[in-house]
């Protein structure tokens, strides 16, 4: 007779990872109040998820991409315009054994985005999106953690680790302020395009509290009102703080922060002499965090007894465990040939990043690409605004200790602090910053005991009274007593086992019925 003690775990399985294109294309027309398209100069969008979910074998992604045009009109009253507007999308991929209870994570970005027009008034937009995904099924596993019997049966049993989500807090923040123009500048006639960018520069934990300190950067692209129709941009750092509480917390938690921003308002307003020289704006963004605790557990992974046979419930199960979060900073610079025209003035940078290949080198972890590198600038040979672009390729390199080098990395690259300054009249020096994010994971697949059932009495009197029986390679104690229901003990009595219980392969074993 025996009594089994029961426990269970929860585990995060990732059951399909794919990477899939979604073409998107659309036709638009120009707003009545815009006039005639002569050029499209520049196009930009981001992606923006909504939902996603699985149901029966499908995992369908909904979201929109949100892009920006600025063109060139015939009219020289107005020389410079943008659009913006967003294309909805929805897409479906099939995951084998996907079902309503699992969740889905999606990492977006654009592969390939441009503009062209198709009449005076219309025009096309053209994008391919990239949609990583993540299919993770979150569920409990019941299993044997101990048992009392009368001393017949006999058990392996296994310390092991794993990373469990302790914590998961998602809050909004914004920052609701204004940029105003100096003295110098013209009033502001219409804003052509806005961007901004977040990232975290300090978090502290205290009194299950977690500080959260970090810089928004916004910027405006906008037309002048004077007789030149020039253009002119303004940018500007804004810090905040933000405070999250974190219940049941300690210093040995790794903690997963990050930043979503999300869509900027915005308008031209007057200041107090009545100058349109301000933009007032509204950023939302999104602060999440993640908090992740070792947890231990004691198994039994194998059993058997002396005096039945048993009938064993088991399944394995693949156990991942985090070991560290690291974001590692790298700076980079550069030189863009610019083709067309002469720079005078550049307005505004934006830099993408393309993964091309992530590898283990030396004791270092490397993440080799592109980056897409768009410049918006004053072309002073025709006094218009213009666009520079190009792939400069990257190679980020992260140095890892003998025990870091042994796990599994998942790794993210994300471009911020982008800028870039004229050298020569042709010539540009782009710069940013490259932060790759890592997780290091170990994966260990283990044999997972839920039941244990009686099945029958073990009959010793069809054994042999005596045998020999020649240890094989890489056969253990345990295995040869399992195989004749045998205690490890009354093994030990037999023959000459040294006490970590190692056999070596060829030296024989003398087995005695029991009577």
């Amino acid at each position: 007779m025996f009594k089994l003690f029961s426990d269970t775990f929860n585990i995060n399985e990732v059951i399909d990872s794919s990477s899939n294109e979604v073409l998107l294309e659309n036709e638009f027309t120009v707003a009545d109040n815009l006039p005639d398209i002569e050029k499209i100069i520049s196009t930009e969008g981001k992606i923006k998820i909504t939902n996603a979910t699985v149901n029966n074998g499908t995992v369908t992604v909904n979201g929109e991409l949100v892009y920006n045009i600025i063109y060139r009109s015939p009219d020289e009253e107005v020389t410079a315009c943008s659009m913006s507007d967003k294309v909805p999308f929805s897409a479906e991929f099939a995951v084998p054994g996907g079902t309503d209870l699992m969740n889905v994570q999606v990492n977006a970005y654009i592969d390939y985005i441009d503009a062209e027009p198709i009449t005076e008034r219309n025009y096309m937009v053209k994008s391919v999106i990239i949609l990583e995904t993540d299919v993770i099924s979150k569920h409990p596993v019941d299993f044997v953690s101990n048992l009392e019997s009368d001393g017949s049966f006999q058990a392996k049993t296994k310390n092991i680790r794993y990373t469990d989500v302790i914590n998961e807090i998602s809050e909004e923040a914004s920052i609701d302020d204004a940029v105003e123009l100096n003295k110098n500048s013209d009033e502001i006639a219409r804003i052509l395009k806005a961007e901004s960018d977040a990232y975290i520069t300090n978090v502290e934990t205290m009194d299950e509290k977690m500080l959260v300190e970090g810089i928004c950067k916004v910027g405006f692209l906008y037309a002048e009102d004077n007789s030149l129709n020039s253009t002119g941009y303004i940018s500007e750092e804004f810090p905040f703080t933000h405070y999250l509480e974190v219940k049941n917390s300690n210093d040995h938690m790794l903690k997963d922060i990050n930043i979503v921003l999300n869509e900027m308002t915005y308008a031209a307003a007057e200041n107090y002499d009545n100058e349109k020289r301000m933009i007032e704006f509204n950023l939302p963004f999104t602060i999440n965090a993640t908090l992740y605790d070792t947890v231990e557990k004691n198994i039994i992974t194998d059993c058997y007894s002396t005096e039945s046979l048993l009938d064993l419930t088991s399944a394995k199960v693949n156990l991942s465990s985090l070991k560290d979060i690291t974001n590692k900073t790298l700076k980079y610079e550069n030189n863009l040939d610019v083709v067309s025209g002469t720079v005078k003035d550049i307005y505004t940078v934006d830099i993408s990043p393309k993964v091309s290949e992530k590898r283990m080198y030396d004791d270092k972890y490397v993440v080799d690409g592109f980056l897409d590198v768009n410049i918006l600038y004053l072309n002073s040979d025709i006094n218009k605004i213009d666009k520079a672009y190009g792939s400069m390729p990257f190679t980020a390199s992260v140095d890892l200790n003998e025990g870091e080098a042994q796990s599994i990395i998942d790794s993210t690259v994300k471009i911020s602090k982008c800028g870039a300054y004229r050298k020569g009249s042709n010539s540009v020096i782009v710069n940013c910053d490259i932060n790759v994010g890592m997780k290091l994971k170990d994966n260990e697949e283990i044999e997972i005991i839920s039941n244990i059932v009686e099945t029958g009495a073990v009959d010793h009197s069809k054994m042999p009274s005596l045998l020999f029986r020649v240890v094989q390679p890489g056969e253990t104690v345990w295995d040869i007593a399992k195989n004749y229901n045998l205690s490890i003990n009354y093994l030990k009595e037999l023959n000459d086992i040294p006490a970590d219980n190692a056999l070596t392969p060829g030296t024989k074993i003398i087995i005695a019925r029991k009577v």
